[in-house]
């Protein structure tokens, strides 16, 4: 049952958010693969902020828009060297909107991109166009964060994928990822962090209560046919998080979110925007009522 759901919703176009970075490279790495794996149709998205590059005339927009769309050629050729169906897309705008409304207008079923934040705040938050999309998409983000140095088909990544999870947690809120681990044919970790604050958790259910509930959504998993492990570990949640997805060997981290105002911001706890910003690893998110 979940592999025929798998395939009926299986990513057949894929948005790489394109601006010519190494995280953008890596993005594209990975949608060849995905793309090569399950058929997909990659369109290549660029877009081009108000006011990048400092123009001063119109014949200076005119070569920067000949230029890029000349490189987005460049690029199709080389997906069509691999045998992969592909478009270009370029636009000029506010790049988090225009992305958005691209991914709606396409009906995207995986957005790829990268996550920089250079803000005044050290580096602590996900780049605002990050923030906004990840709140705001309908369709999974894989996200490429600042110390990314890892694509999904990275040799040696062979691992579960790793799926942090919450309590109270549902079936419901963990149907993608079963989904999403079909398409990929990995298994699934489902991981439960509990915060420690001077040596003591921060758990109100004692820890064999939280060992019966993981292994209750496993066995849910299981009756379907899927292979999942899980494991309950204390400490902050985002290291813990990292450092348990390093040790599996996962290809990249899978995190439902829910609809929350401030994503990451400075005063926010948000585990997903520090888990992005730490892991060597894409990190792919969902949303989830």
């Amino acid at each position: 049952m979940v592999k025929e759901a798998a395939m009926a919703q299986r990513f057949r176009k894929l948005v790489v958010a394109y601006d010519f970075s190494p995280a953008a490279e890596k993005a594209l790495e990975d949608a060849i693969a995905i793309a090569k794996r399950l058929g997909a149709e990659i369109l290549v998205a660029h877009v081009r902020a108000p006011g990048e590059g400092s123009l001063d005339s119109c014949s200076s927009l005119r070569d920067m828009e000949t230029e890029n769309s000349s490189d987005l050629e460049v690029i199709r050729g080389r997906l069509g060297a691999l045998g992969l169906r592909s478009r270009g897309i370029s636009r000029a705008g506010a790049v988090g909107d225009t992305l958005f409304n691209i991914c709606s207008e396409e009906d995207a079923d995986l957005l790829l991109l990268g996550a920089y934040g250079y803000g005044s705040q050290d580096r602590q938050t996900l780049g605002s166009t990050a923030e906004h999309l990840l709140r705001a998409m309908t369709c999974p983000v894989l996200t490429y964060g600042p110390c990314v140095t890892s694509s999904i088909s990275s040799a040696g990544n062979l691992g579960p994928l790793l799926v942090p999870i919450p309590f109270p947690c549902t079936r419901a809120q963990l149907q993608k990822a079963g989904l999403i681990a079909t398409l990929f044919e990995r298994p699934l970790e489902l991981l439960h962090c509990e915060a420690q604050h001077d040596g003591k958790s921060s758990a109100h259910d004692p820890p064999e209560s939280l060992d019966q509930q993981c292994e209750q959504l496993a066995l849910q998993y299981r009756s379907e046919g899927l292979r999942v492990s899980w494991s309950v570990l204390y400490g902050e949640p985002a290291a813990t998080i990292v450092s348990r997805s390093r040790s599996l060997g996962s290809p990249f981290i899978l995190m439902p979110l829910r609809w929350g105002k401030h994503l990451s911001s400075i005063t926010s706890d948000n585990v997903a925007a520090h888990v992005i910003r730490q892991t060597s690893l894409p990190v792919m998110t969902y949303k989830v009522d």
